[in-house]
């Protein structure tokens, strides 16, 4: 009966640890993984009009006396995905424009009407739908130089 009780015994075991023989489950995907891939952008510049989805110009400057400014991009392999175009005015938020990117090669641009008060620094950062910064691009908004006032003529001396 011992006999029996140790054998039943062994076998009582052995499930327990069979169990602790289970493969180990897989490790979760990383992050980045799950995430899609956000594309890259191929060209971003400030521009004085888009014309035909091409920039016209490339503007660096600008001086106050004109108060329109499109921002043009194209992004690449982000097909079926979102970017931004973040503005800002000296390092604070002044508006958002979302695109859906619907091809391999996408041509997208955003303006703004600037008031000639806001010199300074603008940013437009393109912002994938992750939250990550993909490219960005700066211009100064400069006030128009001030000309000095002509004097007036003298009279003309009469004889």
């Amino acid at each position: 009966m011992k006999n029996l009780i140790a054998v039943l015994s062994v076998f009582a075991v052995l499930p327990v640890q069979a169990a602790d023989l289970k493969p180990a489950a897989e490790p979760a995907a990383p992050a980045a993984a799950a995430a899609r891939s956000t594309g890259s952008v191929a060209r971003a510049q400030f521009t004085s009009a888009v014309q035909e989805r091409e920039p016209v110009d490339k503007v660096t400057n600008l001086i106050n006396d004109k108060n329109r400014i499109y921002f043009f991009s194209e992004i690449k392999d982000a097909a079926n995905q979102k970017v931004t175009h973040r503005w800002e005015h000296n390092g604070k938020l002044v508006s958002e424009v979302g695109f859906d990117i619907g091809g391999d090669r996408w041509r997208v641009y955003s303006s703004k009407t600037l008031d000639p008060s806001q010199t300074g620094e603008w940013k437009v950062s393109i912002v994938d739908e992750n939250g990550q910064t993909l490219g960005a691009s700066t211009f100064t908004y400069e006030s128009a130089p001030v000309t000095p006032a002509q004097p007036a003529a003298a009279p003309a001396a009469v004889q």
